[in-house]
């Protein structure tokens, strides 16, 4: 099946399968506003909302959190080690 998705420019593309429409999300070529619709509907939705891509999204959001996370978990093994070499 088909996608065409349109950006705020009204500009269209085609996608020829939900893994090209993917692959484009992933590396960044589309945002989560632009909006995208199968060749079967005639509903544009939101990119960021389409559900066949909401683990895509997920993963993105995610991204920071997790680094965030492991920052905070080497600062606290650095101060561990201080703390254990100061003895």
């Amino acid at each position: 099946m088909q996608y065409y998705v349109r950006n705020e420019k009204d500009e269209e593309l085609v996608c020829p399968s939900l893994a090209d429409l993917d692959t484009l999300y992933r590396q960044g070529f589309l945002t989560d506003d632009d909006e995208v619709r199968s060749e079967r509907s005639e509903r544009w939705e939101r990119i960021g909302d389409f559900a066949p891509l909401g683990g895509e999204r997920t993963r993105r959001s995610e991204k920071p959190k997790v680094l965030f996370l492991l920052g905070l978990a080497a600062l606290a093994a650095a101060a561990i080690w201080l703390l254990a070499r100061a003895r």
